[in-house]
């Protein structure tokens, strides 16, 4: 179903929220984890401080892709510990100076496995965001949102994807 233009002003408004947050809070002692990102989703979707909605997704789901290829999620038995696993991935591969091999990761790997009602994509470019931002890397996220994803469970266009994503990423000269 195609979005209105006052919903789509109303996401830009969250994201930029959601940027504005990242930028103050990525530099400090706050490390990116399995709160933070359910933050990070609620900001985007406008329900921070409304504790009846729980952001994780526990039930099966079905995206329609540009392509028009639908890619269907089975149900997730529990959200939240494969966030704290794809984050602790990605912390490993920070640990291990692959910055932007980690952001990478934790980018499609947010994305592909879908595990918030809405706004997985979005999510997945603040933490993106955020992991870059803490290393002394920047990606312009509003570029970074609008870069065409495609199909991640295809092997051509998820390599496809990693080369353009990794020409957006660039160290912060001091």
């Amino acid at each position: 179903m195609p979005k209105s233009m006052l919903q789509k002003q109303l996401e830009e408004s969250h994201f930029e929220h959601g940027i504005a947050y990242v930028e103050n809070e990525s530099h400090g002692l706050k490390k990116l984890h399995t709160n933070e990102l359910s933050h990070l989703n609620q900001i985007l979707t406008g329900s921070k401080g409304d504790t009846a909605s729980d952001p994780w997704r526990f039930e099966a789901a079905a995206v329609t892709l540009p392509t028009g290829h639908t890619q269907h999620f089975n149900v997730v038995s529990n959200p939240i510990n494969r966030a704290r696993e794809i984050l602790g991935f990605a912390q490993i591969m920070e640990g291990n100076g692959e910055i932007i091999a980690g952001a990478q990761y934790l980018y499609t790997t947010l994305v592909k496995e879908h595990l918030f009602k809405d706004a997985n994509r979005r999510t997945a470019a603040l933490a993106t965001y955020w992991i870059l931002l803490s290393h002394d890397y920047e990606v312009d996220p509003h570029v970074l949102i609008k870069l065409k994803v495609g199909n991640l469970h295809d092997p051509k266009e998820y390599a496809d994807f990693i080369q353009r994503l990794e020409a957006l990423i660039h160290k912060i000269q001091s």
